[in-house]
């Protein structure tokens, strides 16, 4: 069956600067399977922002497997300054799924520094032979001037615009979809309302057994250091990071695992859907 090929209209431009791909896209031939598949995507970063990356020894391997096993094609989106050490491991991610970046040094991004993250990744990628279109900035966390940084340094995709964080940001007219923001394909994520708050492994973990009815959205998103175990990942020295390690390691692995199994699901990563879809 061909694919549901998007096209986006004349006169679909809204006063806040979205390009929104209405429902009615949706409609055509072979619908049923253009709304069951869905975007995975992997944050491959330090363990739980310290200074230490086990998880991609112990955890992205098995993380790959499972992907094999389960026909699961993702994006990661990968902190740069990680190829200095892991270089062979994130080539070996590359043959089967698509890198796009997650900044170079994975700092919260605000005006000194915005720029610098998002080129110095972009280079840092040409320089190990990777090929990368789209970004996602730490936290969700973005600048007045992000699209047109992204633009400047050639990105044409970005999974940075989230709908609410309690003192970071607050998008809560976000579409549900993907849409166009200043020429850049913009894949939304949803946190912190229902029900869309299961957009991420992080508020699964932290809402079980209430995360078990939560629906599969059509994005999602994951950080290898939360399937480790405890005792593997860093001291928790916050609120936020005692959070963020409640139901870790196999607990985790049994929440993932049923979410994606609650539907049958087709998942690819950004630039497919972009392909197939937009």
């Amino acid at each position: 069956m061909s694919a549901c090929r998007l096209s986006l209209p004349v006169g679909s431009e809204k006063t806040n600067g979205f390009l929104e791909p209405p429902e009615t896209l949706h409609v055509s031939r072979g619908r049923k399977n253009c709304m069951k598949t869905k975007i995975m995507t992997v944050d491959l970063e330090n363990d739980l922002r310290s200074n230490r990356c086990k998880s991609i020894e112990i955890i992205v391997p098995k993380l790959l497997d499972f992907f094999d096993d389960q026909k699961i094609k993702s994006t990661f989106f990968v902190v740069t300054s990680l190829l200095e050490k892991y270089e062979t491991e994130i080539k070996e991610i590359a043959k089967k799924h698509e890198i796009a970046s997650h900044s170079h040094t994975h700092a919260w991004l605000n005006n000194k520094n915005v720029e610098f993250e998002i080129s110095e990744s972009k280079r840092k990628m040409k320089e190990f032979g990777i090929k990368c279109q789209g970004f996602r900035a730490p936290g969700f966390i973005t600048t007045k001037n992000h699209f047109s940084l992204l633009k400047k340094n050639g990105y044409s995709y970005d999974s940075s615009l989230a709908t609410y964080y309690p003192g970071r940001y607050n998008n809560l007219s976000l579409p549900n979809k993907p849409f166009l923001k200043e020429g850049i394909v913009t894949f939304p994520m949803a946190n912190f309302v229902y029900p869309v708050i299961s957009s991420g492994l992080p508020y699964l973990k932290l809402l079980d057994p209430i995360s078990k009815l939560f629906p599969q959205k059509n994005i999602f998103y994951l950080h290898p250091w939360e399937l480790l175990e405890k005792k593997d990942l860093p001291v928790a020295n916050s609120i936020i990071k005692s959070f963020l390690r409640r139901n870790s390691g196999k607990n985790a692995w049994k929440i993932f695992v049923k979410h994606i199994n609650k539907e049958e699901s087709k998942w690819i990563g950004c630039q497919d859907w972009i392909t197939q879809y937009f």
